[in-house]
């Protein structure tokens, strides 16, 4: 091999080198930014529970995480980053903060499941599989409080998408959709109890705090749209009658009837 070739083949096996270790760093540069919004959702979520939250603490926790409102914002003909700004200037203003709070905090929920839908959608699984566990952890307190709320504690939808999390990271090409299904299953049961949990609720509430009812409400509504999609493919009607249920008077707010539209809506999940 002349001094010529060698030379080539050098700078060649180089480039290769480079492009790899770019690639790499761009997948983990991608990586810990997930986690940076996972984080602050989490952090968003203690301070906004404190007697007096410091309201420009909590916006500058929600600036890390809004590029990625904005990406599914984008992508998803939503504005969540237009509504949470407008919700945290009325919190600090000291305008219905128990409203306002929880579009910040449902909203953020909802962006992170957009995302880890479109991680699911992606060619590079083994990649996908690492940041789709990091945006959950910004959602799993949700999973602990329904554990907890139907499950007397125990770790019933927590063990589930912890099973599933791991099957997506070992699967082969053969049950990768099996794996996505189990994920995509488990947060449908999830949201479809946070949705009843809400309604039950409005139920308690109606006749004594109004006030809160309007609280349970706007819960209830960001966390059906986090299912309507699947709802609305599979029974239009069904996703029609809770929608109108959620947004309609609360003496007609019926969560056996919810529930069974939600099973309905969900199938073959089941709820309880």
């Amino acid at each position: 091999m002349n001094i010529k070739t060698w030379l080539c083949l050098a700078l060649f096996v180089a480039s290769l080198t480079l492009t790899g270790c770019r690639s790499k760093g761009a997948a983990d540069s991608e990586l810990a930014g997930i986690e940076a919004y996972a984080k602050a959702e989490l952090t968003i979520e203690m301070m906004r529970q404190q007697n007096e939250p410091d309201w420009d603490a909590v916006r500058e926790q929600y600036e890390i995480a809004a590029a990625i409102v904005k990406k599914y914002d984008q992508q998803s003909g939503l504005q969540y980053d237009a509504e949470i700004h407008q919700a945290l200037d009325e919190c600090a203003a000291g305008e219905q903060i128990d409203v306002n709070q929880q579009i910040l905090a449902k909203g953020l929920q909802h962006v992170t499941v957009l995302a880890i839908m479109d991680e699911l959608n992606g060619k590079d699984q083994a990649a996908a599989a690492a940041r789709i566990k990091a945006y959950f952890e910004g959602i799993r307190p949700t999973f602990v409080r329904r554990d907890q709320d139907f499950f007397g504690g125990d770790k019933t939808l927590q063990a589930a998408a912890d099973t599933a999390l791991e099957h997506l990271a070992k699967a082969g090409a053969a049950d990768v959709l099996t794996a996505r299904r189990q994920i995509e299953d488990v947060i449908a049961r999830t949201y479809g109890l946070c949705v009843l949990y809400e309604v039950a609720g409005i139920e308690k509430l109606r006749n004594t705090d109004l006030a809160k009812c309007e609280v349970k409400r706007t819960e209830g509504v960001i966390f059906y749209r986090i299912i309507e999609p699947r709802i609305q493919k599979r029974s239009p009607k069904t996703a029609e009658a809770i929608s109108a249920m959620l947004n309609g008077n609360y003496e007609t707010m019926d969560s056996a009837a919810v529930e069974e539209y939600l099973e309905t809506g969900l199938a073959p999940v089941r709820l309880k």
